[in-house]
């Protein structure tokens, strides 16, 4: 009898082999390794714990970054120009120029698929990973527009601290709909659409709104923030992303307390109870990939320089 460790299991191996065991020992290890955590070689991050994986500046100030793996992304400046990146931040390749803006920003679909809103309710879209824009259709209002968050290619949600409502559209953003923003719901801080019915609402004092019926009513769940805590009102101090509707995770900034700090939330029972992780970047605006894997931050003592962070935890497990 010899052992052989394969780090996550230890199989058992008699000599001599016959072939139906050989089968059986097969059929064992792949139903042992279906429920393994992710590895390394699948999110592409060395650890649990948040890891610094680069450290770059844009360049110029930078209004919004954000990565949806460890080599793709997309950002603006303060002019509006967007750029895209496929080597982790080391270069940017500029180009159009949307109009100032607070650059609200989604990657979908492996980052395949971008979303970008700019001044004006300019809304446009790119399916070759920030290489060509296109119109995705006119935004209801003028003004800026701070969160965007999409569920696939058609069904998305937009808001802005300018309206006491949130938008909803079906067609990719050629149409949108009014909806209410929940009741007794402060300045809000985060958005995130998991699926078209399930979406999350982060207020900047700590509250979060989950609706599974495509944001026509609300529960509260409070994130626990100590007394005199708050997220700033500032563009992107906080994200969150949910892979069902258990498993969430969010960056936030927070101010009040006696003290400013950064740190990541976890919850495993859909936001009744959270536990907290370091996060060794100072205060700034967050971006979270849809998987819940990789973290950007920008840094707002130093306006362009861009940090990016991932956790081998994936928000499901």
């Amino acid at each position: 009898m010899i052992f052989i460790n394969n780090w996550r299991y230890m199989v058992i191996v008699w000599k001599p082999f016959n072939r139906l065991f050989q089968i059986f020992t097969l059929i064992l290890l792949a139903a042992g390794c279906a429920g393994c955590e992710p590895l390394f070689s699948e999110t592409g991050c060395p650890s649990d714990e948040w890891t610094v994986i680069s450290n770059r500046h844009f360049g110029q100030s930078a209004l919004s970054v954000m990565f949806g793996d460890a080599v793709t992304g997309v950002a603006a400046d303060l002019s509006g120009k967007i750029y895209f990146t496929e080597d982790g931040g080391a270069s940017w390749t500029g180009t159009i120029k949307a109009g100032a803006s607070r650059a609200a920003m989604e990657i979908l679909e492996g980052n395949r698929k971008m979303w970008y809103i700019g001044v004006g309710g300019d809304m446009l879209a790119s399916t070759d990973r920030g290489h060509t824009w296109e119109s995705a259709g006119p935004f209801p209002w003028n003004g800026h527009v701070e969160y965007i968050s999409f569920s696939d290619e058609l069904v998305g949600w937009g808001m802005t601290t300018e309206y006491r409502n949130f938008y909803a559209t079906a067609d990719g953003g050629k149409t949108w709909k009014a909806l209410p923003l929940p009741e007794g719901m402060a300045a809000p801080a985060a958005l995130h659409l998991r699926s078209p019915r399930d979406g999350y609402i982060l207020d900047t004092v700590g509250n979060l709104f989950v609706s599974a019926d495509g944001g026509e009513s609300w529960e509260t769940r409070p994130i626990g923030l100590a007394e005199g805590e708050k997220i700033p009102a500032l563009n992107h101090s906080a994200a969150v992303r949910f892979s069902d509707a258990r498993h969430g995770v969010m960056a936030v900034t927070t101010i009040g307390g006696g003290t400013g700090r950064t740190r990541v939330l976890r919850t495993f029972d859909g936001g009744e109870t959270w536990m907290e992780e370091p996060l060794p970047v100072p205060m700034g605006m967050f971006h979270l990939s849809r998987d819940g894997v990789f973290l950007t931050h920008l840094d707002l003592y130093d306006n362009g320089k861009i940090t990016l962070l991932c956790s081998a935890r994936s928000s499901n497990s």
